[in-house]
């Protein structure tokens, strides 16, 4: 315990350094007038994405994130990350600088606009470019271009981070966020970094080397080893973005994995990464058509203290609520364990019909599909109390079945403690391989 508290003090010493130092956004997509600074107001959502009108009609649009008969009433509102943020915006660090700003991407087959943050070294010198990719987020707040995350910690090693927002959050906030679709969310990043570089230099910086490197932790982890797939699978991507080494840590490679242990052990860390991977899932592949054959809803898988009020709707996409809050929330009406989320039929096999199409997504948004080209440095926690270390062995096994070379991949898999220990860990040893 008292070696955690020592690991957090550091991190949030560094932390504490990220000056906040942004206002409005810049577009990261260049025109004839060049890369401009657009204000918030410009930002214009019911005329931007009317082709997920449906969506919208979900999400709550009466919460304020700082509605004080909401967020301020939930207990546990201080999160992991909030611990580190009145340190962080408190104390300007010397040599990182923040660019906020939102980018052309694409998703479900129409143009989107996303958004993130830039973390540069003020020397305007950096050594490589890094495409962080975040953990789970539930709040507006939370996400990249709302404020430092952990990493930021990246940059104070002279490299230049790019943190994207996924779909559902940033400028993209009033969406259902595609939780663990790793098409959506590998394309969002790659697009980010690719514009990152001919970005930076046409605004004075340099680059030392062509290192290209991608790294994330948790929901992260997944959506690092999409990327690369991503990035891997496209040559026009590839050439933009030769990749020179991803890190990858305590990631939900295998989302069909997670759910078998959850559903035998009948535990589930984070309460709330159900009923978003359900919505998220539906949402993205558009699964509630009535046109399908076998069109499903969240209410053919969730209980119905889940269901009571569609309460679980405004807390997860009002945007207003942290994970830590959600899960709170949850197990105050009963439902921490995967038992009392799922209705009982859910909780069988294939034989009900919804979850035979469930399954082949959660099988269709596996990261251990792919044999994987850069090399690698995979880490986990045997003892993750989050993400089951299940996880890790899977991505292992399904690579030596591909034929992956296994001289460019280190696994680090060891007792790390639990999943936000392991969390820092992964952070301080990354640090230390990078230059």
């Amino acid at each position: 315990m008292r070696h955690n508290i020592f690991l957090i003090s550091i991190l949030a010493l560094v932390l504490a350094s990220c000056q906040a130092d942004k206002k409005d956004y810049t577009s990261f997509v260049k025109d004839a007038a060049g890369y401009h600074v657009i204000s918030d107001g410009d930002v214009d959502l019911d005329n931007q994405y009317p082709v997920w009108a449906d969506q919208l009609g979900n999400v709550p649009s009466d919460v304020d994130p700082c509605d004080p008969e909401g967020y301020n009433q939930v207990e546990g509102k201080s999160t992991f990350m909030q611990m580190f943020s009145p340190l962080m915006n408190m104390i300007t660090y010397s040599s990182v600088h923040q660019i906020v700003g939102t980018y052309q991407s694409e998703y479900k087959g129409q143009p989107i606009m996303l958004s993130g943050n830039m973390y540069v070294p003020k020397s305007k010198k950096c050594k490589g470019l890094i495409m962080a990719c975040h953990y789970t987020y539930a709040a507006l707040s939370e996400s990249p271009s709302q404020g430092p995350t952990l990493s930021a910690l990246l940059a104070t090693k002279g490299y230049a981070v790019v943190d994207a927002d996924y779909v559902g959050f940033g400028v993209t906030y009033q969406m259902v966020h595609p939780y663990l679709d790793k098409k959506a969310t590998g394309r969002a990043v790659a697009d980010f970094g690719r514009l990152a570089r001919p970005f930076l230099e046409a605004n004075g910086y340099t680059f030392e080397t062509n290192d290209i490197y991608i790294f994330g932790y948790s929901q992260g982890g997944h959506a690092a080893v999409a990327t690369q797939e991503f990035i891997e699978s496209h040559p026009d991507y590839y050439k933009d973005l030769p990749l020179t080494k991803v890190y990858c840590g305590g990631g939900p490679y295998d989302p069909k994995v997670t759910y078998d242990v959850a559903k035998k052990t009948d535990v589930i860390g984070f309460p709330a990464v159900v009923p978003m991977f359900l919505q998220g899932t539906i949402y993205a592949n558009d699964l509630n058509d009535k046109s399908l054959a076998l069109p499903i809803k969240e209410d053919d898988f969730l209980s119905d203290e889940m269901l009571k009020d569609d309460r679980y709707k405004t807390w997860l996409n009002s945007k207003a609520y942290t994970m830590d809050q959600v899960n709170l929330l949850m197990k105050g009406i009963g439902c921490g364990k995967f038992s009392t989320i799922l209705r009982p039929e859910a909780m069988g096999g294939e034989e009900y019909a919804p979850n035979k199409v469930l399954f082949a997504k959660l099988a269709e948004n596996a990261t251990t599909n792919y044999c994987p080209k850069t090399p690698m440095y995979i880490f986990h926690s045997k003892g993750d109390d989050v993400v089951t270390f299940e996880n890790a062995e899977m991505l292992q096994k399904a690579f030596r079945d591909l034929g992956a070379d296994e001289s460019k991949i280190e696994y680090d898999f060891g007792e790390y403690g639990t999943h936000r220990t392991g969390l820092l860990k992964f952070h301080i040893k990354v640090l230390k391989m990078l230059k």
